[in-house]
């Protein structure tokens, strides 16, 4: 059986839309606009801001609105709802078929404009980098033969990911606000004691991306033999590295050594200390 698709066309604008002098409404009795569509179908007798804001229009000099009913320009998207936005997608077309005025997004994370001639980047003000400085003066216990993790941290410094906290001083657990370089460094001191021979103090940073990354950076202080039959004294330990980090990936310091009994980290803040730069 043959369908008439201008019959079955008809039949859908019965029943869709309502007619007035010169104007043209899906969905409402009033349209507001020469064309005025109201997608989520409760305008009602009186819409207010809310409703009008899935409404969609065309006005006489054909101007687009969407969310609103009285656009003044040739696209206006101007409502009260906060999802006025508009999505860019990248795209291989050349500048000139492009045309002057044509804005694209550029895959690298940045919007481009077309002369007629050229794709151009549009300026841009760049994310505060990450920045991280902080310092320990209270006394951990690290025990021996064992990996520990650095916490309790005393931030001085925390920038970036608009309002910082990409450190956690607590758990001294740093995350990655976006997909860059970072420079890490970090050192310990442990308070005085007895360092017997064939010894070592082992500073670690160690990254959770193991993908294009020495995933740990370590330094080993030894202490192979002494003149005295004992050596009392502190120990510390300093490791530096870069790591490629993706969003969210994260990095936490830690101590090791075999001296043979636990040793607190000592309490100054001057030698106990860390810092994360974005490059």
């Amino acid at each position: 059986m043959k369908i008439n698709i201008i019959k079955l066309f008809t039949c859908i604008l019965v029943f869709s839309i309502i007619k007035t002098t010169a104007q043209v409404g899906f969905f409402i009795p009033n349209p507001a606009q020469p064309l005025h569509i109201d997608a989520g179908k409760d305008d009602g007798s009186t819409p207010d801001a809310t409703k009008i804001s899935n409404d969609i229009v065309v006005t006489s000099t054909g101007q687009l609105g969407v969310g609103l009913l009285n656009p003044v320009t040739k696209v206006d998207l101007r409502s009260s709802s906060n999802e006025r936005i508009i999505g860019l997608g990248s795209n291989t077309q050349s500048p000139t078929t492009a045309g002057g005025g044509a804005i694209r997004y550029n895959s690298s994370g940045f919007l481009e404009y077309s002369d007629g001639e050229q794709w151009i980047a549009l300026p841009l003000t760049p994310p505060t980098k990450a920045l991280v400085n902080a310092n320990k003066s209270s006394a951990q216990s690290i025990p021996s033969a064992a990996s520990t993790v650095i916490t309790g941290w005393a931030e001085t410094v925390d920038l970036g990911a608009g309002t910082g906290g990409d450190f956690d001083p607590s758990s001294g657990i740093f995350k990655a606000p976006r997909d860059g370089f970072y420079l890490v460094s970090f050192s310990i001191t442990l308070s005085n004691g007895n360092i017997p021979k064939n010894t070592f103090i082992e500073t670690a940073i160690e990254s959770s991306q193991s993908s294009n990354n020495i995933p740990v950076f370590k330094t080993i202080n030894s202490y192979p033999a002494f003149q005295a039959g004992a050596v009392s004294n502190y120990i510390s330990g300093n490791c530096n590295a870069i790591f490629n980090l993706k969003k969210d990936d994260t990095i936490k310091f830690s101590v090791r050594h075999n001296i043979g009994s636990a040793r607190n980290t000592l309490n100054d803040s001057k030698l106990n200390n860390l810092s994360i730069s974005e490059l």
